[in-house]
């Protein structure tokens, strides 16, 4: 009779102790509901960690190119040499005639004061006023028209005026000899040129070496195309990582595009644009001189402004078109003048578009930051 009882007993509770098949089904529901959330939000935190990170490396190289520029420009030697050339090219991928199809390479060199000092030269040499330029660097032989946006990077190269005669003078006739190599180590090796900022200035549109091959060396744009030829590797900044002696050019990484334009009084707007309302059209809207197709740019007519008289110049369609003027005089391209020339003015400001390194932002983030050169 015990017994009977006791294995009853068990029985009973054993009963209640098991699961029934739609308890089992509804638990693994709610397992699955709960890992699924569980899942859904380690995605999202993940994610906005990724995204805090990437933003956080985009800011940083923002504040170093602003902090570069504003460093720069504050020493701005307006009695010295700028030159700004805009280009503009199709951006890849992008059929012709849709929107945004064009985008800009711009550059940008001119003379400031500072406390400079060589990176890689040795003995380290030192001075007060530079030549500076920037721009969207070469790698080895490829444009950065040619690279993929968020693979391009910003050039920022000095060049530090010296009269130390000890120092070897680069463009010595006895030992320079206008080839392809010398121009490219003084586009991109050596750090000091052994001028004044007054004998800069004054060297000659002819000869060898001459003011215009010197420019088509430093911006790469083809001013003097039968000296310079386009395909010389000397032509524009050359910065590849993975060449410790091309560092120290190295400005930013991962930088789409770079544009620079200036306020204009008497358009009251920036100048120059490039296709304005993104139509894919440069006929009627455009800053640009253009082919006869209304298309593309004119190869001869370089889009820039050399300053200052008396072989400078403005190259822009129809830039006082709104104005009273319909030409810039060339003999105002002075220190006088200086807030009215078109693409210089009172202020620059500069476009850029900031890729982060993982690609986690795909279209990257485009920033502007006007440095102001007026008083």
């Amino acid at each position: 009779m015990l017994t009977a009882f006791i294995h009853a007993r068990s029985r009973k509770l054993r009963t209640r102790e098991a699961f029934t098949l739609v308890e089992l089904v509804v638990a693994v529901g709610v397992l699955a509901v709960i890992l699924s959330v569980a899942g859904m939000i380690f995605r999202v935190t993940t994610n906005a960690h990724r995204l805090a990170i990437a933003n956080a490396e985009i800011m940083q190289k923002l504040r170093a190119i602003t902090d570069q520029l504003n460093a720069d420009f504050k020493g701005l030697r307006k009695d010295g040499e700028i030159f700004v050339t805009w280009s503009g090219s199709p951006r890849r991928g992008v059929r012709p005639g849709a929107a945004g199809v064009y985008e800009r390479f711009d550059q940008i060199m001119f003379f400031t004061d500072g406390d400079f000092q060589s990176y890689r030269t040795y003995p380290m040499v030192r001075g007060n006023v530079a030549r500076v330029s920037y721009m969207l660097a070469k790698k080895g032989s490829v444009k950065a028209q040619n690279q993929a946006r968020e693979k391009r990077n910003l050039a920022r190269t000095q060049h530090i005026l010296v009269s130390d005669p000890t120092l070897p003078d680069f463009f010595d006739p006895n030992t320079f000899d206008g080839s392809d190599a010398q121009w490219y180590d003084w586009r991109n090796r050596l750090e000091y040129d052994r001028i004044s900022l007054e004998g800069w200035k004054n060297i000659s549109t002819s000869g060898d070496p001459n003011k215009w091959d010197m420019l088509s060396v430093i911006t790469g744009v083809g001013i003097n195309p039968s000296t310079i030829p386009a395909d010389w590797l000397c032509r524009g900044a050359t910065v590849d990582t993975a060449d410790p002696n091309s560092i120290h050019m190295l400005l930013c990484e991962g930088v789409g595009e770079f544009t620079i334009q200036g306020w204009s009084d008497v358009e009251w707007r920036w100048v120059p644009q490039i296709d304005p309302d993104g139509d894919g059209d440069l006929a009627d809207d455009s800053d640009f001189p253009l082919n006869s197709d209304g298309t593309a740019l004119h190869p001869q007519d370089i889009p820039g402004v050399l300053y200052p008289a008396p072989y400078g110049a403005v190259e822009l369609a129809g830039i006082f078109a709104r104005g009273e003027l319909r030409e810039f005089p060339p003999q105002w391209l002075d220190e006088a003048h200086f807030d009215l020339i078109p693409g210089l003015g009172r202020a620059l400001k500069f476009t850029f578009t900031l890729y982060d390194s993982k690609g986690v932002i795909t279209d990257g983030r485009t920033f502007t930051h006007i440095v102001y050169l007026g008083d």
